[in-house]
């Protein structure tokens, strides 16, 4: 029988994932309870970005509150994995303000992505995770 391996990341290891990746899962407490929605991100300025449009409910709900961000990747054929969770203030920030790299943050889905969103960590944590091999453990 095999059991899961389980090892906390660093913070330094943490972002080096992050750097890595492109979608997160945005989570905030809205008006009917937790709210989550997908986004591109990319990290730059020791933050994590995202871009929404200016009337939309993730633009709405995450300026100036906390949030959760978390961004995941498994790998099935070696049953492994990380996760790596933010949680920190989101702030809106104009396009005048946002690091030059910003400016053409790609976006997967179409409509006007005018309004940039900066997550500002409190917190960085993350886990890496693989399944044992057959026997391991045995002595």
């Amino acid at each position: 029988m095999s059991t899961a391996n389980i090892a906390t990341l660093v913070a330094y290891d943490c972002w080096s994932l992050l750097e890595g990746a492109e979608i997160a899962r945005v989570a905030w407490q809205g008006e009917d309870g937790i709210e989550l929605i997908p986004v591109n991100y990319t990290v730059a300025d020791g933050s994590l970005w995202f871009r929404t449009e200016a009337d939309s409910s993730l633009a709405r709900g995450t300026a100036g509150h906390e949030v959760v961000v978390e961004v995941d990747h498994v790998d099935l054929a070696d049953h492994a994995g990380w996760s790596v969770v933010i949680r920190g203030g989101a702030e809106l920030v104009d396009v005048l303000d946002v690091p030059d790299m910003l400016v053409d943050m790609r976006v997967w889905p179409t409509g006007a992505h005018t309004v940039f969103v900066r997550v500002e960590p409190d917190r960085v944590t993350g886990r890496r995770l693989w399944a044992a091999r057959p026997n391991e453990g045995d002595a």
